[in-house]
């Protein structure tokens, strides 16, 4: 089974991702701030990282960067509800992530990203 690291510091926002991901059949951990993610990252080893970009004590792009640089293959989403696309492309390109996920998540959409990435079928 695919492990997924979902990393948000809204527990309301960490349990619907949770869910949609437990239903497509995927080992789901969590983390709620940017140092607690990499550790667990580094702990878990997992194939996805979902992660927010607005947390406490790290942002989530720099987590994602200091994850990517580990040299552990992985497929990470950032996600935010920024809307301005200059501030969006600055966070995006630093942080090493695969993609880009607008908030709110939508079911269909976390799908769709999961099988255009192999993570499943």
């Amino acid at each position: 089974m695919k492990k997924v690291l979902v990393v948000d510091d809204a527990e309301a926002n960490r349990l619907l991702l949770g869910a949609i991901l437990k239903k497509l059949k995927l080992s789901v951990e969590y983390a709620e701030d940017g140092d607690e993610a990499v550790h667990k990252f580094l702990q878990l080893q997992p194939d996805v990282v979902f992660m927010d970009h607005i947390l406490p004590t790290k942002n989530g792009a720099d987590a994602l960067r200091e994850m990517k640089d580990q040299d552990i293959k992985f497929v990470g989403f950032l996600m935010s509800a920024y809307s301005d696309p200059d501030q969006i492309k600055i966070i995006f390109e630093s942080s090493g992530a695969e993609e880009f996920i607008h908030k709110p998540i939508e079911f269909v959409k976390i799908q769709k990203l999961l099988k255009k990435y192999g993570i499943i079928s």
